[in-house]
């Protein structure tokens, strides 16, 4: 008996623990920019992608704060609210899993480097539903799966097919499509390649809102600086590249960027982003849901009345691309 209420007390205190958790993440949840992007991803005829533009533009600027935004694969989220944006990295099976697939088609990867932490943004507006759209990160996309860096789907998606059976056709098609690819290790690269599209495509990705006033003194740099994205640079080099790099309030100031009237500035384009260096608290951080490209043609396949099974035409994203298309 005493077994028996230690379990029901532990079941309970574990049932405590994730609604507080639950209740924590739901407070970060931006509903006003939530709403409007539900109502634009799922074909609303009332919302188009210049008055979803429009409005998150004025939202963000109406604010005292406004808010820089990063998009990133819901499979990072957990780490995300736990270390901070920048911090977070594939799971040690999962590096070994993308190593090996990619080895096979003849490239060489170094997915666990995370030497420098950094986070990409931009402003608030529809470049970052594009980033977190997504259903894999570039290099798991672009090594694993073969695909392009625009994210084009390689092969057509079918109505209906799960994106878990899509993606693992997409692998088989990539597989025979390569001359050199060693027969031996096929199923070994299919069964990886199942595992890491299972660890993906399980939930929603995110879209972080991040207020500039808590990035004012981050290291920051207007696109990529040489070595430290792809970890060529590491360790005390890129510790001394980062220290000599400007604050975000110093870049902004050098190009005379007005902190209320950041959207008419051309240095602010969406084209390459803003790159901030180091971990960043998630203390004041909010963040939406943002559906995968795969979840939105299918949808909008739906719309348009196509059934079950069809193939679905590349052309059908031409609709939305302007929105999330990377």
């Amino acid at each position: 008996i005493g077994s028996e209420n230690m379990d029901k007390t532990r079941e309970f205190f574990t049932s405590v623990k994730k609604y507080l958790s639950n209740i924590k993440k739901q407070s970060k949840v931006n509903n006003f920019v939530q709403d409007y992007y539900n109502k634009y991803s799922y074909g609303y005829s009332e919302v188009n992608d210049g008055q979803l533009l429009m409005k998150l533009q004025n939202y963000n600027m109406s604010l005292n704060v406004p808010y820089l935004a990063t998009g990133q694969s819901g499979y990072f989220h957990e780490q995300i609210m736990s270390n901070g944006l920048g911090s977070f990295k594939l799971n040690p099976q999962d590096i070994e899993d993308a190593k090996f697939i990619s080895k096979c088609f003849g490239k060489n990867t170094a997915y666990s480097s995370n030497n420098t932490p950094i986070t990409y943004a931009t402003l608030l507006g529809t470049t970052e539903f594009n980033y977190a759209s997504q259903s894999f990160p570039a290099g798991i996309y672009e090594d694993v799966f073969q695909c392009s860096p625009d994210h084009d789907f390689p092969i057509q998606p079918l109505v209906g097919e799960k994106e878990e059976d899509y993606y693992l056709r997409v692998l088989e098609y990539q597989i025979n499509s390569y001359n050199q690819f060693d027969s031996i290790n096929k199923q070994e690269v299919l069964n990886r390649g199942k595992r890491l599209i299972h660890n993906f495509c399980g939930f929603d990705n995110k879209m972080y809102l991040i207020p500039i006033s808590d990035l004012l003194n981050v290291k920051a740099s207007f696109g990529d600086v040489n070595g430290l994205r792809d970890g060529n640079v590491s360790g005390e080099n890129a510790s001394q590249i980062v220290n000599n790099l400007q604050s975000l309030s110093q870049l902004l100031s050098e190009y005379n960027i007005d902190y209320n009237n950041l959207y008419d500035n051309p240095n602010m384009d969406n084209e390459f982003g803003i790159a901030l260096y180091g971990v960043i608290s998630t203390d004041k951080i909010q963040y939406i849901d943002v559906k995968r490209k795969y979840d939105i043609i299918q949808r909008k396949a739906l719309e348009l009345g196509y059934s079950w099974g069809d193939v679905i035409p590349n052309n059908i994203y031409l609709d939305i691309n302007s929105t999330i298309k990377r």
